[in-house]
C-alpha cells in the first residue's frame, strides 16, 4: 500500500481508477470541496436531494463522473461529529473498500481537511485489514477471473497548518503494522501438513534474518538436555518434533530488561488422547495464533528500528494422540521444578506455556512478561468473540494493554485473579493440576495455572485471543473467514508507548 500525506496545491495525476474521497459529517451538507467543479457538486446535490444520503454512520454513495479525469466522488457518512472516534473511522474505512472494489478503484484521492489528522491511522488500518486475501493454495484457474480491484494507492489532503512529516512518518509505520498483520495471517492460514513446528521456525528464520532479529532455535535434544519436560510432554505424540523458538531484538545493546512475548505454537491440536469432536476440527491448525502474533509483533518493532529490547519466545508443538502421546494422569515435571498432573490433554497450550515462562525468568530476566494464545473455548463462553481475555497480576500492565486495546479496537477484558481460583487446581498427586474441576472458571483457571510459574512479582499479563483470533463476524475489517492477527497492533502500540528504552 502506497500512502502519501500532501497539501491541497499539491498536483494530482488523476485517472479513471482514481475517485476523490469525501467523509461526512451527519447533516453536514451540502457538500464542498475545492477538488470538485461546480458542475461535479450539482451531480452530487442532485444525489443528495433525491435523499439518497444523509452523512449517517457507514452510509456510502457513489457519484461517477462522465467528462472528468477521474472516475468518480465517493460520499462516506460518519454520523454525528460529537460521537466519532477511532474504531469508527477504522470499521468505515472497511466499508469505503467494499465500494472501491465494486467500482474497481485503485487510488483514493482523501479531502481531508475538515478531519482531524489521528483519523488517517485507524482509516489506513481499515483499509489494509479489510483487503487481506489468501489464495496461496489456489491455481490460477481456480480464483475468479473478475477478482476485486484493490487499493494500492491513497493520498490524504490536509490542510496546510498541519505537519506532514510527522502524518507521513506515522501513516509508514501503519503500513508495517498492517504488512506484519497480514503475514501472520497467512502463517496462521496456513494447513498444518505445510505448517510444521519445524517449517514455521525455518520461515520465522528467514525473515529475521532480513531485519536484525536474532534467533535461537532448541530442539528436541536440547529440549530434553535443559528439562523443558512440558513442551515435551505435548509434543511426543507426534512424528513432527517440538521446538522452543525464541527471537531477541535489541537485547544485548538494551540499558534496561527486556520485555518478553510468549506465543502458543501448537501447529495443530487434536486434543491429544482427550480427542476433540470432529466438528470444525480443521480449525485447530489455528491454534499456534499467539506464536503467529509474537512473530508478527516482533519483526514490526524491528522494522520499525524501535527503541525497545524484546524476547520473544515460542513454543511450538503438534498435539496428537500418537503411541507415545501423553496421558490423562501423567505427571510431568516442569521446566520450574513444579510438578502437574495432566487430567486433560486437550488442556496443552498452557503447559507449553508454563515452560516458556520459566525459561525467559530464568535466561532474560524480563522486565515484563505477556503471553498471547488461543487458550479456552470458555473465553468464547464468556466474551464472545467481541473482545479477549485478560488476567494479570499487576494493575498497571493490565491498565497500559486495556489502554492500548481501546485505541487500537483490538479489546481486552480483565478477568479476576483471587487466590480463591488456586484452589481449583490442586492435586492430589502432584503440585498442581492442568484444569480444574469440570469447565467452572475455565478461562480464569488457564490464568492462574500459569500464574504459578512467574516468580519474583514479575508484571505479567495473560491474553485469552480463542475468541477473537478467529471467527469474527461483526468487525467489517475482519472478513470471517479468515483469522484476524490479533494482538499485533495492540502489543505493538502498548510496547511503542510504554517500553521505550529511557
Amino acid at each position: 500500500m502506497n500512502i502519501s500525506v500532501i497539501y491541497p496545491q499539491s498536483k494530482i495525476e488523476w485517472n479513471w481508477n482514481s475517485a476523490l474521497l469525501i467523509p461526512i459529517y451527519e447533516n453536514h451538507l451540502p457538500v464542498e470541496c475545492s477538488l470538485l467543479t461546480e458542475e461535479q457538486e450539482l451531480a452530487i446535490q442532485a444525489m443528495i436531494d433525491r435523499d439518497l444520503f444523509h452523512g449517517k454512520e457507514n452510509e456510502i454513495l457513489f457519484v461517477p463522473f462522465i467528462n472528468a479525469s477521474f472516475a468518480g466522488t465517493i460520499l462516506v457518512g460518519l454520523g454525528p461529529q460529537d460521537k466519532i472516534e477511532l474504531e469508527k473511522v477504522r470499521r468505515i474505512s472497511a466499508k469505503v473498500t467494499e465500494c472501491t472494489k465494486t467500482n474497481r478503484i485503485q487510488m483514493l484521492i482523501c479531502d481531508w481537511e475538515q478531519m482531524r489528522t489521528e483519523y488517517i491511522i485507524p482509516f489506513i488500518e481499515g483499509v489494509m485489514l479489510s483487503q487481506y486475501v489468501f489464495e496461496q493454495y489456489k491455481n490460477s484457474d481456480t480464483i475468479h477471473k473478475d477478482k476485486p480491484t484493490q487499493l494500492t494507492h491513497i493520498k490524504f489532503i490536509v490542510s496546510k497548518d498541519k505537519d506532514i512529516s510527522d502524518l507521513q512518518n506515522q501513516s509508514n509505520q501503519t503500513v508495517i503494522i498492517c504488512n506484519a498483520v497480514s503475514m501472520a495471517r497467512s502463517l496462521i492460514c496456513s494447513p498444518a501438513n505445510e505448517l510444521t513446528p519445524q517449517s514455521f521456525a525455518d520461515i520465522a528464520q528467514d525473515i529475521c534474518q532480513k531485519i536484525q532479529v536474532k534467533t535461537q532455535i532448541l530442539n528436541k535434544g536440547l529440549l530434553e538436555e535443559k528439562g523443558l519436560n512440558s513442551i515435551l510432554a505435548v509434543g511426543k505424540g507426534s512424528k513432527r518434533e517440538p521446538l522452543l523458538l525464541i527471537l531477541e531484538y535489541n537485547t544485548k545493546s538494551a540499558i534496561e530488561k527486556p520485555v518478553a512475548l510468549i506465543g502458543k505454537g501448537v501447529t495443530f491440536d487434536t486434543g491429544g488422547i482427550c480427542l476433540k469432536p470432529r466438528d470444525d476440527m480443521q480449525d485447530m491448525r489455528y491454534d499456534m495464533s499467539g506464536a503467529g502474533v509474537v512473530l508478527g509483533t516482533v519483526c514490526t518493532l524491528a522494522e520499525l528500528k524501535a527503541d525497545v529490547s524484546v524476547v520473544g519466545v515460542i513454543p511450538l508443538v503438534e498435539n496428537m494422540p500418537g503411541g507415545s502421546a501423553l496421558l490423562p494422569g501423567d505427571i510431568i515435571k516442569t521446566y520450574s521444578g513444579k510438578t502437574v498432573e495432566v487430567l486433560n490433554t486437550d488442556a496443552e497450550g498452557r503447559l507449553i506455556l508454563a515452560d516458556a515462562i520459566s525459561y525467559v525468568q530464568k535466561n532474560y530476566s524480563p522486565s515484563r512478561i505477556v503471553d498471547i494464545a488461543t487458550l479456552t473455548g470458555g473465553c468464547i463462553i464468556a466474551l464472545g468473540h467481541f473482545s479477549a481475555g485478560l488476567i494479570s497480576n499487576n494493575g498497571d500492565l493490565s491498565n497500559e494493554l486495556i489502554k492500548a486495546g481501546q485505541e487500537t479496537g483490538e479489546r481486552l477484558w480483565k478477568l479476576p485473579l483471587w487466590e480463591d481460583y488456586d484452589k481449583l487446581i490442586q492435586s492430589d498427586f502432584a503440585d498442581i493440576a492442568n484444569i480444574g474441576p469440570k469447565s467452572e472458571a475455565s478461562t480464569i483457571v488457564g490464568g492462574v495455572f500459569l500464574k504459578q510459574f512467574v516468580v519474583n512479582n514479575i508484571p505479567w499479563a495473560h491474553i485469552d485471543i480463542a475468541g477473537t483470533a478467529w471467527g469474527v463476524k461483526h468487525i467489517p475489517y475482519w472478513d470471517s473467514k479468515y483469522p484476524t492477527g490479533f494482538g499485533i497492533r495492540l502489543l505493538t502500540h502498548w510496547i511503542l508507548r510504554n517500553c521505550k528504552q529511557i
